[in-house]
């Protein structure tokens, strides 16, 4: 694809999206690999539609690690949450010179306050636990 008509497609794509008309954005923006419009999409299934596994993938496409972890820490937390803390549990191997001196595995309890999650994913994700929609 030229870069003429891919700069062409873009402004369609932004404009269906304006409009809100996802599915043509959605259409333009995975045909012209348009990252900042991926990442659109994918904050438009995750904050206005609150699907998140639908967020992922466009995150996923996009190349936003850091939105595809907050999802995967949100589910995460939302796990642990569900659970309970005291069944939710993370396995920590020793490094091998500790394993060769000392062959015990030490387990460590998960605090959900290691993981750097958004505030507004984690207000909904308590929102969705609590059911209060």
């Amino acid at each position: 694809m030229e870069a003429k008509e891919r700069v062409q497609l873009i402004r369609e794509g932004n404009q269906a999206f304006n409009a809100g008309d996802i599915r043509k954005a959605r259409e333009i923006f995975l045909k012209t690999g348009y990252q900042d419009g991926l990442v659109r999409l994918g904050d438009h299934f995750m904050y206005d539609k609150r699907l998140p596994m639908l967020a992922f993938g466009y995150y996923k496409k996009a190349g936003r690690k850091d939105k595809v972890d907050e999802i995967f820490q949100r589910m995460v937390m939302a796990l642990s949450e569900w659970l309970g803390k005291d069944k939710f549990k993370s396995s920590e191997v020793s490094t091998a010179s500790d394993q060769a001196a000392n062959r015990e595995e030490s387990v460590k309890e998960l605090n959900p306050d290691d993981f750097k999650v958004h505030p507004i994913l984690k207000a909904k994700a308590l929102e969705i636990l609590n059911g209060r929609k």
